[in-house]
């Protein structure tokens, strides 16, 4: 049997030239690529829309054919048609402005399916610099809530812009065929609507900006509270929390506010009044000096009021429309970000993995303006060795373990693997050979069976049980209540601390690495489940290449050799025996291990 991984499966990593940042040129040839992405719909939504057009205006010229027969015949058997048209009318239009919808709703949601991938797929291949550097709830805003303004800007309000458009045409069209002087009303009246429309939307932008950046502060602030959840209810600062909470909501709400009271009042309404007002005034006298002209002026009339209806909804058309495009110039930013130190390496050099691994004057600061993690590391590991790695808090050690996954690169020095500089070989290639169990343990909300075959693609039930059993994780686990298909909660919540380092241990092992990173990965569990766990390490660390951030003993005595890390430099090195004659740094710490301080 296979552990089924649809995410693997049906999802391949795009490469790098077809990372949307490479396809598009800038965040609106980004945005306006909806009409290009599906455009069958899009065409077909907007050739139904000239249709659906016509017969939106088709009741108001025939309502004043009706008056103009009900006056001269009655009520006739051509009144009644006519009435009867009407309503085919609307009933027809009906049915084609539900496929116009229907096909625009549906490449828009496509539109906003396959931007959020695009932004998934960029953010994801950005390196640890930029994940150091940007809060990690911002991007979830950007991901959920950005992206779906992006998707209402296109749909709704750009479909009915367009629509609002082509009404305006034929309304124009209809009344240069019958009089040419509402006709120029018209002509000269719309382009100045339309350049006060474009200034209504430049003095939103700035407020749109606003708004994006307050909501992401709000759901920065929920996400910390409920990830927080446990300090803040063992330190009783719930009401804290909730004044927290509340300022971060009062101030989106400030500006949300400031938005309606703009939107409200759409000044540029104000001249589609003029417009209908003077025409309508014209209609008036028109009909006084000639009866004749009623079904002119009640279409006229029908059409412009028509038309008002459109007014009152561009103003959140557009609202849409340039909230969309500022969240897309915010989105665009992040997936732009240039790397201060990209991967230049070419497809197919491989890592050299029955070579050593060698250091070579390496200094590294994890932003330009920090001070250096790591300064001048030159040390080569044989390959087949067993490392252990000493020192206090912030000497390096977590860094000196990051650089071998490629998580970052030096800032300056050489590392290699039997002879080929890291920096030549595609991060990917490494990492298919480097596995490391960190110090903080993640695990996904998903099973205990999907966490640990996270390790390999298609791994069967018999290998996810062996590197189970081999971690020491098989006793606890059939004491789940669904055991290996038990949902362990975000971040592995429902287990114990052990517990989520043992998964972590079988997930390491099941991946059967070439190096091995262990970052004090055995420290949250008991000594007796310790001895057990050493002897499946013993195994898995058989001609293999394997360095252990540790503080216990056992492991500092089984080691090859140990580096001793000091304010991110190398301060000795060598075996147990070796620094306990030439150092006084370690005999210090070694008196303060666990075991010597126990009486072990």
């Amino acid at each position: 049997m296979h552990v089924t991984q649809p995410s693997s499966m049906e999802y391949q990593r795009p490469e790098e030239a077809q990372l949307p940042t490479n396809k598009y040129r800038s965040a609106t040839h980004w945005y306006l690529s909806f009409f290009w992405r599906s455009p069958g719909l899009v065409i077909l939504s907007l050739g139904v829309s000239l249709i659906s057009t016509l017969l939106t205006l088709a009741p108001s010229i025939l309502l004043g054919v009706a008056f103009d027969v009900l006056k001269n015949e009655g009520f006739s058997t051509g009144f009644i048609l006519i009435c009867l048209s009407i309503i085919g009318t609307a009933i027809l239009n009906f049915f084609f402005t539900f496929i116009t919808n229907y096909a625009w709703t549906l490449a828009a949601f496509r539109f906003e399916r396959d931007a959020r991938q695009e932004f998934f797929d960029t953010i994801q291949n950005h390196s640890m610099g930029f994940h150091d550097s940007i809060d990690s709830s911002s991007l979830l805003s950007m991901a959920m809530n950005e992206i779906s303004q992006m998707r209402m800007g296109v749909n709704p309000s750009m479909r009915m812009m367009s629509a609002s458009l082509l009404s305006l045409i034929f309304t124009m069209i209809f009344f240069l065929s019958f009089n040419f002087t509402y006709f120029l009303i018209l002509a000269i009246g719309f382009p100045i609507y339309l350049i006060m429309v474009v200034r209504y939307a430049a003095v939103i932008g700035p407020i749109r900006e606003e708004l994006a950046q307050r909501l992401a502060v709000v759901t920065r602030d929920t996400q910390e509270i409920f990830r927080g959840i446990e300090v803040v209810r063992s330190f009783n600062q719930e009401d804290r929390e909730n004044v927290r909470f509340v300022a971060g909501s009062d101030n989106y709400a400030d500006i949300v506010t400031k938005e309606g009271r703009l939107s409200a009042f759409f000044w540029p309404a104000l001249v589609l009044v003029a417009i209908t007002a003077i025409i309508f005034g014209l209609g008036l006298i028109n009909l006084a000096n000639n009866p004749d002209t009623l079904n002119q002026f009640i279409a006229s009339v029908s059409i412009l009021l028509s038309l008002q209806f459109m007014n009152f909804m561009l103003p959140m058309s557009i609202l849409n429309v340039r909230a969309g495009k500022t969240n897309a110039d915010r989105i665009w930013k992040k997936m732009t970000w240039q790397d201060p130190v990209p991967d230049l390496a070419q497809e197919g050099v491989l890592p050299n993995w029955n070579g050593d691994v060698v250091f070579d004057h390496i200094d590294f600061q994890y932003g330009q303006n920090s001070k250096y993690a790591l300064k001048n590391i030159s040390i080569t590991i044989p390959k087949g060795s067993r490392v252990a790695v000493i020192g206090g808090p912030g000497s390096g050690k977590s860094t000196f373990l990051k650089l071998l996954l490629r998580l970052y690169d030096p800032s300056s020095g050489t590392i290699t693997f039997g002879g080929v500089p890291m920096t030549d070989i595609p991060a990917k290639e490494i990492r298919r050979g480097v596995t490391m169990v960190e110090q903080e343990v993640f695990l996904f909300s998903a099973s205990v069976k999907e966490n640990i075959a996270f390790a390999k693609d298609n791994a069967t039930d018999v290998e996810i049980y062996d590197a189970a059993k081999n971690a020491q994780a098989e006793v606890f686990i059939n004491k789940l209540p669904e055991q290996f298909d038990t949902k362990i909660g975000e971040r592995g919540s429902k287990l114990s601390g052990g517990q989520r380092q043992r998964i972590a241990i079988a997930r390491a092992i099941l991946a059967d690495p070439k190096v091995l990173l262990l970052d004090d990965s055995v420290s949250a569990i008991d000594s007796k489940t310790e001895l057990l766990l050493r002897r499946a390490l013993d195994k898995l660390m058989e001609n293999r290449t394997s360095i252990v951030v540790t503080q216990r003993l056992r492991t500092l005595l089984e080691s090859d050799f140990i580096i001793l890390f000091d304010k991110g430099e190398i301060a000795a090195t060598g075996t147990h025996e070796q620094l306990l004659e030439i150092s006084e740094q370690y005999k210090t710490i070694f008196k303060a291990l666990p075991e010597i301080v126990g009486g072990k």
